[in-house]
């Protein structure tokens, strides 16, 4: 299989906060595994690098019981993650719980 053509390539910020809200606003209404696949074709990565990233975010909300060890974690995501949650527009708990 082939990898994407950025599969390598490091996310910015942008991108961070993009697949947060494009993640949040997807996943109540459809399938963990179409979500992935739909973004990882729209940004021309893999899916394996979205579950990355899905894996990343719970590990922050959790700092670090769950998901990746904190030293994977990119300062873009910690970023993304403590933007989302401070703008008021969703809950830590609800974030939790949509990536669990």
């Amino acid at each position: 299989m082939k990898k994407a053509k950025r599969h390598y390539e490091a996310w910015s910020i942008e991108e961070a906060d993009s697949f947060l809200d494009y993640y949040l606003a997807n996943i109540t209404r459809k399938d963990y595994s179409t979500v992935l696949v739909q973004y990882a074709q729209q940004v021309d990565r893999t899916y394996d690098a979205i579950a990355f990233r899905v894996k990343e975010v719970l590990s922050i909300l959790t700092e670090g019981d769950k998901g990746l060890k904190k030293d994977k974690w990119t300062k873009e995501f910690i970023k993304a993650v403590d933007t989302k949650l401070n703008d008021g527009s969703i809950s830590k708990a609800k974030m939790l719980m949509l990536f669990e």
